[in-house]
């Protein structure tokens, strides 16, 4: 005979948040409203469990527990934990539907204990039956909970101190056990120290892997893990380092397909990073692996919500910030400052933790959301072979379409609307159901027109604003990049940063929800370039020069002094009798112009003075040779006794008169000056003072 037990579970256990200082939120109607009715104060360690119809059961600190009406619970007070630790955490008794376990931890690799709740007790408002039941003696301030394979029991992982051993316990139906199930020692060594026991330690949402993020002084790490959900073992450690100088990874966080990971720094005073990294990484710096999404003093933890939205605490702000698409990689997962308000309360470092249920551990995962489109479910576990599963979208006008038996099915809903999606899996004769409230938006009204840069081509670096029309009513205009990552939301005008290499950017009318077509724009940077090759730049009197200009679509030289054979062709001919400046501009194919010189020197127009007056008054007081600044040569200067006074290769006009710094007498010397031809120009120059 087969024995099929039926469970239903709609999530919202997690429904309730207190957290910070009396502050607390409340995800019944989607959106967190926050709540002021809470009496947890706490640093850090924080745990909250609501009902299946999500009203509050009790919170913790990890030392007091405060049943639903908001009063300390019957024997909630002197539990072991600390409110300064990273992580306190509830967990549900598999079979049970009234037994709770708090796991508490402690600051400064102190001990492990846990404390069991009896919802039914004292009017159904819980008490504490057994209190500090000892765990592990020199604990960090890490623990997580993970489904089993067997979709009933769970796992408890916690790090012990001063090693790199992670130990599990099995709760299963007869309780918490003493001994550990199971240990693996695994990847970095914790120092045993004050801050190496600091930081979170979270499950991806399949239970498959873990990541662990440690506050250590001398140089924190962030490491991930596979988990084997049946054995309770750790392998293929990977190890993140280079975390911003004076701050150390704290917050932690797998998006809700498991693909991204994200990590906050904390320090009190210094700009902390948040990171987005894809999974799975190897070994390496975090500037290699991942992205920083924002940068500000005091970031805290990161929590996975039930709206699939990850939340970012910060140190003594009335605000927690958001990460509203966090499957999204890049900036397209939409990190928001401050958004939403605490109610005059105060966040500090630590939020709740997601709960673990007496279900399977599924969780559905939807992407799109918008009518017209097909929605994609993803349904999470660590469980890879379930008996059956069978999906109802809640949608019955969808006819035939309404049901689907595939583990990851899509469905293109009938109409706009909030729809209750269920999904129900049968493994090992047990039935477990689970649902999710979706809302399906309408496309935004309006139709896109007239999107236009002021530049559609750029002939130099610059900003280019592209505008965009046909948005009515609330709609917002959505800009991408040319990889189609989010940028920005507006009213309809886009001013882009300095440009300096074609792209391209998108543009689509968003009501918040839901956008229309993206219509793309590009822009061409079309940079001219002038260049012009001689033929030679020193000739003799009466010779030629050929002068070529770089490809282009036009071409116009000019010069004032010499005589062109042409001036719009690409090679121009010219035989100056004095040094010319010839100057050609440029037109591409685009439009753009650019524009070069070159200088041609003839020998003739050499020059040199026989006389110059070095007395230092301003008026000829260097031997000036006209254009020899420009030509090769090597320049010696003899006195009468024929001994070398003076020695330059590619003189530049720069001798006054000296020899080793001195003046020498006046008086008539020779000069010698080799040209880079081997022609010798020679003669004597007179000095006089």
């Amino acid at each position: 005979m087969l024995l099929c037990i039926n469970r239903s579970f709609a999530q919202k256990s997690n429904n309730i948040w207190y957290f910070g200082e009396y502050a607390g939120f409340d995800f019944n109607q989607g959106a967190p409203v926050s709540l002021t009715n809470g009496q947890l104060s706490a640093i850090e360690a924080c745990a909250s469990v609501a009902d299946n119809n999500g009203n509050i059961l009790f919170y913790t600190d990890g030392i007091t527990v405060w049943n639903k009406q908001n009063a300390i619970m019957l024997n909630g007070s002197g539990l072991s934990g600390e409110v300064s630790a990273t992580q306190t955490l509830i967990v549900q008794k598999p079979g049970s539907d009234d037994i709770y376990y708090i796991f508490s931890t402690k600051t400064n690799n102190g001990e492990l204990d846990y404390s069991t709740v009896d919802i039914t007790k004292d009017g159904g408002l819980g008490e504490i039956t057994q209190k500090n039941e000892f765990l592990l003696t020199f604990s960090t301030e890490k623990i997580a909970a993970v489904r089993h394979a067997n979709g009933k029991d769970i796992w408890l992982i916690a790090h012990e101190a001063n090693n790199n051993t992670f130990v599990t316990w099995l709760i299963t139906a007869n309780g918490v056990p003493t001994t550990p199930s199971s240990s693996t020692s695994i990847g970095t060594l914790n120092k045993g120290d004050l801050t190496s026991g600091i930081g979170y330690l979270k499950a991806s949402p399949d239970g498959k892997t873990l990541a662990l993020a440690s506050y250590d002084e001398n140089e924190g790490f962030v490491e991930t893990f596979s988990f084997d959900t049946s054995l309770g073992y750790m392998s293929n450690a990977h190890t993140l380092r280079g975390f911003t100088s004076n701050t150390n990874p704290y917050g932690i966080e797998f998006s809700p397909d498991g693909k991204l990971l994200y990590i906050t720094e904390y320090q009190i005073s210094v700009g902390c990073k948040l990171y987005q990294v894809k999974l799975p990484f190897t070994n390496g710096q975090v500037s290699d692996k991942g992205i920083v999404l924002s940068i500000s003093a005091g970031y805290g933890a990161l929590q996975l919500a039930p709206d699939d939205k990850i939340y970012l605490s910060q140190f003594d702000q009335n605000y927690l910030h958001v990460i509203n698409s966090p499957n999204t990689e890049g900036p397209g997962c939409d990190f928001v400052t401050e958004a939403v308000y605490l109610n005059g309360k105060r966040a500090k470092l630590g939020l709740p933790p997601a709960y673990v249920t007496t279900s399977t551990g599924i969780t559905i995962n939807t992407t799109g959301i918008c009518f017209g489109g097909a929605t994609s479910f993803n349904l999470v576990s660590a469980i890879n072979n379930f008996d059956s599963i069978t999906w109802d979208f809640g949608d019955p006008a969808s006819g035939a379409d309404n049901v689907s038996n595939q583990r990851n099915p899509s469905h293109q809903f009938s109409q706009p609307g909030t729809y209750t999606v269920k999904v129900t899996t049968l493994y090992n004769g047990i039935i477990n159901t689970e649902t999710k409230q979706i809302d399906i938006v309408a496309s935004p009204d309006g139709a896109l027109r007239d999107v236009a840069a002021d530049k559609s081509i750029l002939c130099d670096d610059g900003v280019v604003n592209i505008t965009a029309h046909g948005a009515t009513g609330a709609g917002v205009y959505n800009w991408y990049d040319a990889s189609q990552n989010f940028i920005v939301a507006n009213s309809g005008l886009y001013q882009t940063l300095v440009l300096t290499a074609s792209t391209s950017f998108y543009v689509a009318i968003s009501n918040g929800g839901c956008e229309g077509e993206r219509v793309r724009i590009d822009i061409k940077y079309a940079k001219a370039t002038a260049h012009i090759t001689a033929s030679n730049t020193i000739i003799n009197p009466g010779e030629a020069v050929v002068l070529t200009a770089n490809d282009a679509q036009l071409y116009q030289w000019s010069s004032p002094t010499a005589f062109l054979t042409a001036t719009d062709t690409k090679t121009v001919t010219s035989t100056p009798a004095v040094n010319a400046t010839y100057k050609l501009v440029v037109t591409n194919a685009d439009g753009c112009t650019a524009e070069t010189t070159v200088e041609i020197i003839v020998r003739s127009d050499i020059k040199i003075p026989n006389t110059f007056t070095p007395n230092a008054d301003g008026i000829n007081d260097y031997w000036v040779i006209k254009n020899m600044d420009v030509l090769d040569n090597l320049t010696q200067v003899f006195n009468r006794n024929g001994s070398l006074v003076y020695s330059m290769k590619n003189y530049k006009n720069s001798w006054n008169g000296t020899r080793n710094g001195k003046p020498l007498p006046a008086g008539t010397y020779y000069y010698i000056i080799t040209l880079y031809d081997r022609t010798v120009l020679s003669g004597n120059v007179t000095i006089l003072r």
